[in-house]
């Protein structure tokens, strides 16, 4: 089991708690308020509460033996770069930082971060695709032009085999997996073979550009 350690319980960071909890991920809560821990502790392997600028305490509670440390602190900058160089020192394998301006980002990357995340212009920027294409939802950027999109299946395409779609040559997807929705809960089917078929109300979790799923939406 991967072991993720989120530094600071501000929204962002107890959001992130939570969803890494429900994908089976153990996690290790860390801030200076105690009303933050106690409001995640559930969701945690451990919550403890320290002042992070605490490099024995970091190595006390384990945070330099994670697979992953997530820098979520919004509240001030240096306590992020002096945490984000105590983890990479410790040889922490990924180590991933908040920052608020294009400066804070070239200073992170320029200490070694992983990957710099701005957790309000990530949700803008999907968000605002989500919003203005019916039936698409944002998952993640991948670079290179590269997303994940989950788009819901057009009704005129139900019952058809995936091989039949032709996805990929058609509209330049990778069809990664499938949501289906089974009485109240939805089920994921994992990776989806050329005979799987498609059903009325399926949602495709796929890999391409923008442009494409644009195409794709317009053309259905």
């Amino acid at each position: 089991m991967k072991t993720i350690s989120v530094i600071g319980l501000g929204a962002f960071g107890t959001a992130l708690v939570r969803s890494l909890h429900a994908e089976g991920a153990r996690v290790i809560a860390v801030d200076y308020e105690m009303e933050r821990i106690e409001a995640v502790r559930a969701y945690t392997a451990e919550a403890v509460c320290f002042d992070v600028m605490d490099a024995d305490q970091l190595r006390m509670h384990g945070i330099t033996d994670c697979d992953v440390a997530v820098i979520a602190i919004g509240e001030a900058f240096e306590p992020v770069v002096m945490v984000a160089m105590e983890l990479i020192n410790a040889g922490v394998p990924k180590v991933l930082a908040r920052a608020f301006t294009d400066t804070q980002e070239q200073i992170l990357r320029r200490i070694g971060v992983t990957e710099v995340i701005y957790p309000e212009q990530q949700f803008g920027t999907r968000l605002g695709i989500t919003l203005m294409r019916e039936g698409m939802r944002d998952l993640a950027e991948l670079g290179d032009g590269l997303s994940i999109f989950e788009i819901d299946l057009p009704p005129a395409l139900s019952g058809y085999p995936l091989r039949d779609l032709q996805f990929r040559t058609r509209y330049g997807l990778n069809v990664l997996t499938i949501r289906r929705n089974q009485a109240d809960s939805t089920r994921t089917i994992g990776v989806p073979m050329a005979e799987t078929i498609v059903l009325k109300g399926d949602k495709l979790v796929v890999m391409g550009k923008k442009a494409d799923c644009d195409a794709f939406i317009a053309t259905h």
